[in-house]
């Protein structure tokens, strides 16, 4: 009965918004009015951010505006001199009403859809490379019929238009990025991702004859090396990186012999009591927000992840990676992933044992890695000079401004 009215409560949305949709196509856009949007409308981070305060700097002659769907997220961002517009209003349906063109980070769900007939939308994306399978489609051959049905009639919206461009780094990421669902943007555009920027940025400000570095409000001495942990979210509620063997005396004697520091920070959508329950000197599980990841991994001398499109990023940086596949076969049935994970470039584990032989290894005596990482990065980023925002803002200027 429970699906029978979430089936039925969808259904008469969805035929509302469809009925909105065909009537806003006669609202007049204005070419110079660009709307910006993440996460669903509940934050101000991502590859949107970067090119919203880029075009704020040098586009002076386009009006911009932030699409919050939280009113606390949108009150918090007026005050730090942000345009924010909250959706639900008025103000907010004129303006996305209004809007030439639309950039966000995860599609559909970034702006009001049914408001934006003859409107541009612009998928910049929230990650790089994917190195998990990233297709709705596929995912749900994985669950049975019903379920398939049932997910399929709550995504009816979903095919109410086309996103008309998708921006990536470079030829190679376009093809792993492209999937087979409808709402795959159409015209694929190689410019180069803001959040690129940024991260290419932080790494050419670093100033070499700095003593240390600061990890949230903790200084760390430049010769002590930092460890991030970096696992992806699960399907599987058992899932836990401390069930793979981890041993608190192994760890504690890893991290005393060596001084260095662990954090370890949950995907934002994982469920998880972010607690340190084995009270280990430099042991650290910290839930690190998207803008203060961004700096962490700049500060960070070594990256662990599983799944994670992390990696990618984490490639501008030079450093080293290891990739631990706990639980990999699991992961791969509740999944999939896309590509050939031994390719990846870094060692991969199995379990902790495994992964302190392998940090030990790399941080300490001998980095094999080196040439692989560059060969990636290469491949991932064909243009890696701090330009990406400009060249989308003058894309777009070019083809949709009077």
């Amino acid at each position: 009965m429970k699906y029978f009215s979430t089936l039925f409560g969808t259904v008469i949305k969805t035929t509302f918004m469809f009925i909105v949709y065909f009537f806003s196509g006669f609202i007049v856009k204005n070419n110079k009015r660009w709307s910006f949007g993440s996460w669903a409308g509940k934050k101000f981070r991502g590859n949107t951010k970067y090119l919203y305060n880029y075009v704020r700097s040098n586009c002076k002659e386009i009006e911009i505006f932030w699409i919050s769907k939280s009113k606390t997220e949108h009150e918090k961002l007026l005050k730090k001199g942000i345009n924010s517009v909250y959706a639900y209003s008025i103000n907010g349906f004129i303006k996305i009403s209004t809007s030439a063109v639309i950039f966000c980070t995860h599609g559909f769900v970034d702006t009001i859809l049914c408001l934006t007939r003859n409107s541009i939308l612009v998928q910049l994306g929230h990650m790089t490379f994917a190195i998990k399978n990233n297709s709705r489609k596929e995912i749900l051959k994985k669950e049975n019929l019903i379920k398939r049905i049932y997910y399929q009639l709550l995504l009816l919206y979903f095919f109410m238009r086309d996103i008309n461009y998708g921006v990536y780094s470079s030829e190679f990421s376009k093809k792993n990025l492209k999937y087979p669902d409808k709402w795959y943007p159409k015209k694929p555009l190689v410019l180069g991702l803001p959040k690129s920027d940024y991260l290419y940025s932080l790494k050419m400000n670093k100033l070499d004859n700095k003593s240390e570095r600061k990890i949230l409000e903790k200084n760390i001495p430049k010769n002590e090396k930092v460890i991030l942990f970096l696992p992806t979210r699960r399907k599987d509620k058992k899932f836990h990186i401390f069930n793979f063997g981890f041993s608190p005396e192994k760890i504690s004697n890893f991290i005393e012999k060596n001084n260095c520091h662990f954090y370890i920070s949950y995907h934002p959508t994982s469920k998880h009591e972010n607690k340190n329950i084995y009270n280990l000197k430099n042991f650290n599980l910290i839930d690190f927000d998207g803008n203060t990841i961004d700096h962490v991994l700049n500060a960070s001398d070594l990256l662990l992840t599983d799944y994670g499109s992390i990696f990618a990023d984490y490639l501008i940086f030079d450093k080293p990676i290891i990739f631990t596949k706990f639980d990999h076969l699991t992961y791969l049935n509740d999944e999939g992933i896309k590509i050939n994970y031994d390719d990846l470039p870094g060692p991969k584990v199995s379990d902790w044992d495994e992964l302190l032989g392998e940090a030990n290894k790399i941080l300490y005596e001998a980095d094999l890695f080196s040439d692989t990482r560059n060969n990636w990065k290469n491949k991932i980023y064909k243009n890696l000079d701090g330009n990406n925002c400009k060249r989308i803002a003058e894309y777009f200027k070019s083809h949709y401004l009077d």
